[in-house]
């Protein structure tokens, strides 16, 4: 926050220093009950403040969501792994709920126009994806940022194949508009870990007990007052400080209305870290639908050239996940259910076998990009705009604090991206409070 602003505001500061706390409903309103706000509000419980976690869904866990009801089976819609085990911060949110991790298993097939690729073919992928992380470093020391698909090309399928690996089945966006910096900030994956329960089910149990206000949606929010007041769709709450985690989308989408409006840079950053596309298919079978160990995965391009990765029988059951992203996503979302579905299992009947569609029983797609409350999966910096994260992490009009994945520098687009920046905007909420006794 630059000088003069801060020097503009002083005075609208000391007012709010002046107002006895007891005219707020609480000392902090958080807005949105996913992993972000739910680890600001546990935080802040703990340390004996007022709390409310304003939801708009009917539910906590934003898009950290495990579904049992079209499926028979456990099936995270949304995030469903923590990866960098070792070093991930999530993993304390993982052991306060008392999840048991398992860790996945390496094993996978990579298929081009129906077949599995013959040994050499798996030596020259391999050798091209370690080719590809060497030239965006290599372009990284000579540039700030560039999209990956202008630093790196792909000649033939098999290469395509890898750059949607990287691409839109990983970050949710082509490789045109792929931040080679924002891809290089991630820490490696492995080792990941999944949930026999769900991550969603995990999330839901430890977000369980707080002060969360289901069917609740924010509206406004008006800091310029001796209190923040939070318009809802019916009411409004009054608090000393506030925490916002919607995503990029929501913010883009401008169904939060702020007062003071929110600066030009924080609307830059908005603008220039959008959210990425991952949607999923999951589809259940009434028999085994193929042969192949639980929780091995298939990725690779159909006879028509789309892009798709797979976990097949997660955990032993009679089910497959099958994700696609970017262009693709952004397509079936258009077409609709039933493309996405014909998709999905026309990809694993090219790859295992006519006893996929002979099989299937019933299917679950998500639109993640049509859901009003999320807008996309998770957020994809643009090329030259990472360090705009930063931006989107800083306070507004000094007691309006922001979390969610998209403002974490490291773990963004990442479960630990929400948990670990929902502790910071907590300690920010903290530390403002104490400065205004």
């Amino acid at each position: 926050m630059a000088a003069g602003r801060r020097t503009v505001l002083a005075g609208a500061a000391a007012v709010a220093i002046a107002r006895p706390a007891a005219a707020a409903d609480v000392d902090v309103a958080i807005v949105g009950a996913g992993v972000a706000g739910l680890a600001a509000a546990r935080a802040l419980v703990a340390a004996r403040l007022r709390v409310v976690v304003l939801e708009a869904r009917d539910r906590i866990g934003g898009r950290v969501v495990t579904d049992r009801s079209v499926l028979g089976l456990p099936f995270d819609l949304g995030a469903q792994w923590i990866e960098a085990g070792r070093i991930n911060p999530a993993m304390a949110m993982v052991r306060e709920a008392g999840g048991k991790p398992v860790k996945d298993k390496e094993t996978g097939t990579l298929h081009l126009d129906g077949k599995e690729l013959e040994r050499e073919d798996y030596a020259r992928f391999e050798k091209y994806s370690r080719d590809v992380g060497r030239r965006l470093e290599s372009v990284l020391k000579e540039v700030p940022d560039m999209a990956i698909g202008r630093a790196v090309f792909a000649n033939d399928p098999l290469e395509r194949l890898a750059l949607a690996l990287m691409g839109p089945l990983d970050a949710g966006v082509e490789p045109q508009i792929h931040s080679a910096r924002d891809w290089q900030r991630q820490p490696e994956n492995e080792p990941q870990f999944a949930f026999e329960e769900g991550l969603g089910e995990l999330v839901r149990r430890w977000g369980g007990g707080l002060p969360v206000r289901l069917g609740t949606r924010a509206l406004r929010l008006d800091s310029t007052g001796p209190e923040i007041v939070i318009q809802l769709a019916q009411g409004e709450v009054r608090a000393r400080s506030a925490i916002v985690t919607v995503s990029t989308g929501v913010l883009a989408a401008g169904s939060l209305r702020f007062a003071p409006a929110l600066s030009d840079a924080r609307q830059d950053a908005i603008r220039h870290v959008p959210m990425g596309l991952l949607n999923k298919v999951g589809l259940a079978f009434n028999r085994r639908p193929m042969d192949v160990a639980p929780s091995q995965t298939a990725s690779g391009l159909t006879k028509a050239g789309v892009p798709f990765d797979a976990v097949l029988r997660p955990f032993g059951r009679d089910m497959a996940v099958v994700f696609m992203g970017g262009a693709t996503a952004q397509a079936m979302e258009r077409e609709g259910t039933q493309a996405a579905i014909a998709h999905a299992l026309g990809a694993l009947v090219e790859t295992h076998g006519g006893g996929v569609r002979a099989g299937f029983a019933r299917a679950q797609v998500t639109r993640w990009g049509q859901d009003p409350l999320a807008l996309g999966a998770y957020s994809a910096a643009l090329p030259g705009h990472v360090d705009k994260r930063r931006q989107l992490a800083r306070p507004h009009h000094d007691r309006v604090f922001f979390a969610g994945e998209a403002t974490d520098p490291v773990w963004a687009a990442r479960v630990g991206g929400a948990y670990a920046s929902g502790l910071r905007a907590a300690r920010e909420a903290q530390e403002f409070l104490k400065r205004v006794r």
